[in-house]
């Protein structure tokens, strides 16, 4: 652990912090309770303490993160205004397939799936509640998504598109300097963090059943740490989706619960 260069980063993101509060009337900062945004919230928390915490509630977040949300809003007795989709995950679903597999006339399933369960959503609650200022835990080196938006818009900047500006904080901040921060202010961390993890699976937070990054062990996971939730995605077109992607074909219901039942390794991947 670098100490000189987590503090001089600490002490750019504060004074990013405190400079963009000065600048706003009705600042919001958006938490979804994982590593990144707990670090953000922390460090807004000490020049106001009583900011608002929007926390996008998609509905199918894990488990752990909503018993941390509770747990957290207790113990730092946060003021949470909580959003709420207007489709959910499993209508997205229906209507445009598994997030990352797209059907035949219709739009790319991923894209609509941000758009109703996260973009509109945050987007209703900072018009509704007229917020002028949007902290996030956004980081750069979480995608190359990021990394150009990081690179295009800085770490505080004001959207055309939704009218409002956003701070990024920590943007050059690394894992590991968010978790070296978790230890040096001993923040608590949401549950899903200590679960086991398979080779070259990325564990973060989010939607429970985001199908994206299957090719990298999430179902997986899923299965190992989350039984329950890995059996619905089974049983709710995922499993037939991955026989067909394997063998060519879809086989009848019965046979898919004895595969699921007996070979749950198969659905590790396609």
């Amino acid at each position: 652990m670098n100490n000189n260069s987590l503090d001089k980063k600490i002490k750019k993101a504060a004074a990013l912090i405190k400079n963009s509060l000065k600048k706003h009337e009705n600042p919001v900062v958006a938490c979804s309770f994982g590593k990144d945004s707990m670090v953000v919230l922390h460090m807004v928390r000490q020049f106001e303490s009583d900011i608002p915490v929007m926390f996008n509630n998609t509905l199918v977040e894990y488990p752990d993160t909503y018993r941390f949300k509770n747990l957290m809003s207790k113990e730092w007795n946060l003021n949470i205004i909580e959003t709420k989709p207007s489709k959910t995950f499993w209508w997205i679903v229906e209507n445009y397939g598994f997030p990352l597999f797209t059907r035949k006339g219709h739009k790319d399933a991923s894209k609509n799936c941000c758009r109703y369960l996260k973009e509109y959503p945050i987007a209703k609650i900072l018009r509704k509640y007229k917020f002028d200022l949007y902290f996030t835990g956004l980081s750069r080196h979480e995608s190359r998504l990021r990394e150009f938006s990081a690179k295009r818009y800085g770490n505080y900047f004001y959207s055309k598109t939704q009218k409002h500006w956003k701070c990024h904080p920590i943007q050059d901040w690394t894992e590991e300097d968010v978790w070296n921060y978790h230890n040096l202010y001993h923040i608590p961390h949401n549950g899903v963090y200590d679960k086991k993890s398979p080779d070259g699976f990325i564990l973060r937070t989010g939607c429970w059943c985001c199908t994206i990054p299957i090719k990298y062990g999430k179902t997986k996971f899923l299965r190992m740490n989350y039984p329950s939730l890995w059996r619905i995605l089974m049983t709710k077109g995922l499993g037939n989706f991955i026989v067909e992607k394997k063998i060519g074909m879809s086989i009848p219901e019965p046979q898919l619960e004895h595969m699921i039942q007996n070979r749950p390794c198969f659905f590790d991947k396609y």
